[in-house]
């Protein structure tokens, strides 16, 4: 089983400047500003933005395969996701990260809807608006991942 990197942990509630910027928590953005890593902010199909390094979109494209233009399958719907909203991002000097437009509305957000929950997964950070984390949220905390997984790993 491959090792899990343990660069994004951690989650966080925050806005939006009136420049649809983020400001990147210190815990996120010493590991964005450090290095010649690229990252990319992109769309994941589950509702929510990822932020990754480019190494593990490529990682993930190379997992989805190719797949003809004529083939519909959800394999080929996600890369679309993936592959179509894909851009190079870096936090400016003061460690602010822009969401361009078509990011913000794949995740809901507009002028009167800004608040974003930051979520840590090790390989990535998810970019999810208020309402869209609050529901991901209750679909976890009502499965069963909640106790029969928990409970088992921590006995």
């Amino acid at each position: 089983m491959a090792e899990i990197p343990m660069m994004f942990r951690g989650a966080s509630t925050h806005s939006l400047d009136d420049k649809s910027r983020l400001n990147v928590p210190k815990r996120f953005k010493d590991t964005l500003m450090e290095g010649s890593a690229e990252f990319v902010l992109t769309a994941s199909p589950d509702g929510c933005l990822l932020l990754t390094t480019t190494d593990q979109l490529a990682s993930w494209a190379e997992e989805l395969g190719g797949g003809s233009p004529a083939d519909e399958s959800d394999r080929r719907n996600k890369r679309r996701a993936l592959l179509g909203h894909a851009e190079t991002v870096r936090p400016d000097s003061a460690g602010r990260l822009l969401l361009p437009e078509m990011s913000r509305s794949w995740i809901g957000l507009d002028a009167n809807r800004k608040e974003v929950v930051l979520v840590g997964t090790g390989e990535a950070i998810e970019i999810w608006s208020g309402d869209g984390w609050a529901e991901r949220r209750k679909a976890i905390l009502s499965s069963s991942f909640q106790h029969d997984e928990v409970e088992s790993k921590a006995g």
